[in-house]
């Protein structure tokens, strides 16, 4: 499927378009974060014989929030990483898109669950408040990283709908033209 922000209406892809954005970019200062503070950990340690304090306990903050925010631009992307036989069993346009309806509902429904779950967590956090867990060192919340499985989790849920709004508007029509498909009868393998 092409870009998924093509096929919405102009408002909602000008936010969705807005939102992937603001994912990647925060993922783009993310990701070098991460290896230019295992350099300076490296530099300080080995060079230096001194250590940073406590850098773990705010990369991996940080690092669930690159996960997460970049599952959900894969979703977004409709990228994951799958072991599906049947997309290259299938080669009818009708086919396929019953296939990906099938697979976009099942997707939508275990990834509305993972939210829910995700969201019990974030309550359990915030109603924990004031004697919430914490790091040890820094006193991080665990609200933070539970957090970014949350909203995580809501975009891929919301991006996933999205892909399945597409899929049902426009029908077989959305999907590429495979070689086969003008020489098979409709319905066939």
């Amino acid at each position: 499927m092409q870009d998924l922000a093509n096929h919405l209406p102009p408002g909602t892809a000008r936010f969705v378009r807005a939102m992937v954005r603001i994912k990647l970019t925060l993922g783009a200062v993310a990701t070098i974060l991460l290896p230019l503070t295992f350099t300076l950990v490296v530099i300080m340690r080995y060079l230096l014989h001194a250590d940073l304090f406590a850098y773990e306990e705010w990369l991996l903050p940080l690092a669930f929030w690159l996960y997460f925010l970049g599952g959900a631009v894969g979703s977004y992307q409709n990228a994951h990483i799958r072991a599906d036989l049947l997309e290259s069993v299938f080669s009818s346009r009708r086919l396929r898109w019953t296939r990906q309806v099938t697979v976009a509902v099942i997707e939508l429904a275990i990834v509305l669950v993972l939210t829910w779950w995700a969201w019990q967590s974030v309550a359990s956090d915030i109603a924990a408040y004031p004697r919430w867990q914490t790091t040890i060192a820094l006193k991080i919340p665990f609200l933070v990283p539970h957090l970014a499985t949350l909203v995580g989790f809501v975009f891929i849920a919301f991006y996933t709908a999205l892909h399945l709004y597409v899929l049902l508007r426009f029908g077989s029509a959305i999907l590429p033209e495979t070689p086969g498909d003008e020489t098979r009868p409709e319905g066939a393998f």
